[in-house]
């Protein structure tokens, strides 16, 4: 009787825990505030709580976390939707299943003392991003906004932790980088620090999104609406209560306390989207129909009808964004 009460107390410990199904996740970049609500819902159990048992992997840009979504490394990925619409017109079978940045958070910075003074005297200039950088690789619809040639820049190749250093440098003229670090130029350039959200400057598509591998959709279902649904309770309590995110945050990934909080401040600010009246994490049809003609326009893809990129079927409709 005895190891009868020893084994039913120890089934009852592990319920929590024991069926909670493995999900992998790999995020667009290294760990940042825009991700610090994953990193709350984790430290707080509540994917766990859900029946997930959510994998965090960190990124290295949104071209390579498409390709890894795409050939099933990984269930879900995170992406920027230009990239991943890319990637579905090239035969991957991917669907969006949560926005994070309703607002494109894509940014253009450099030198004022370099003598540019706006985006349109970035012609002839030299630019630095890695080769999966997600602007790098939309540069034609980017530069057609701003109106410069695309072919007036020259790209350099740099490590994705030396955007600041090769600007600083010289070696570089111009870097692209997403506003949530905004702070850090602000800190090192200061008053000398040029700048260009391309949300204000006439292009505007869905930013980083949630996409899931249409295998994992198929076996993971349940899985997946569980972690869509936490992340959207996550976002929702982040945006109105931002100090414990960025500390879950900060002690997950032994991130400056100070800077997650200022990546999570910043990232706020595109993550609702200017106007946008959608529940936490839902997609607009006419956005991303929107969204593909640029991506049509822009890359020589296989046509799709754009409604297929995505998903709203696992959104809880009652989780709004707070009110400002």
């Amino acid at each position: 009787m005895k190891k009868l009460t020893i084994a039913a107390l120890a089934m009852s410990m592990m319920t929590g825990t024991a069926f909670a199904e493995p999900l992998s996740l790999m995020l667009n970049w290294k760990a940042g505030g825009d991700h610090a609500p994953l990193y709350y819902a984790q430290q707080e159990g509540w994917f766990t709580e859900a029946g997930v048992d959510l994998e965090i992997i960190q990124g290295n840009g949104s071209g390579a976390a498409a390709t890894a979504l795409s050939v099933g490394q990984v269930d879900m990925a995170i992406v920027d939707m230009p990239t991943a619409l890319q990637f579905k017109g090239e035969g991957s079978d991917i669907v969006g299943v949560f926005v994070a940045y309703n607002d494109s958070a894509n940014g253009i910075y450099w030198k004022k003392s370099s003598g540019i003074e706006t985006v349109a005297d970035l012609a002839g200039r030299k630019l630095g991003a890695p080769a999966s950088d997600a602007a790098r690789q939309f540069w034609g619809p980017i530069a057609k906004a701003i109106n410069v040639d695309p072919d007036s820049v020259e790209w350099v190749n740099i490590q994705p932790t030396a955007k600041v250093a090769a600007l600083q440098s010289g070696a570089i003229e111009a870097t692209t980088h997403m506003y949530s670090v905004h702070f850090v130029y602000e800190d090192v350039f200061g008053d000398d620090l040029g700048f260009a959200l391309l949300r204000d400057n006439g292009l505007n598509p869905y930013g980083l999104t949630y996409f899931a591998n249409a295998g994992a959709i198929a076996n993971k279902h349940d899985t997946i609406k569980s972690m869509v649904q936490v992340t959207q309770r996550a976002f929702a309590f982040c945006l109105e209560t931002p100090e414990p995110c960025s500390q879950a945050l900060s002690s997950a990934v032994s991130m400056k306390a100070e800077d997650a909080a200022r990546e999570l401040e910043y990232a706020s600010l595109v993550i609702p989207g200017q106007g946008n009246t959608l529940p936490v994490g839902a997609f607009s049809a006419e956005r991303v129909a929107a969204d593909y003609a640029l991506v049509s326009e822009a890359f020589e893809i296989t046509a799709f009808d754009p409604n297929s990129a995505f998903t709203n079927e696992f959104i809880d409709e009652g989780i709004s964004y707070p009110t400002p």
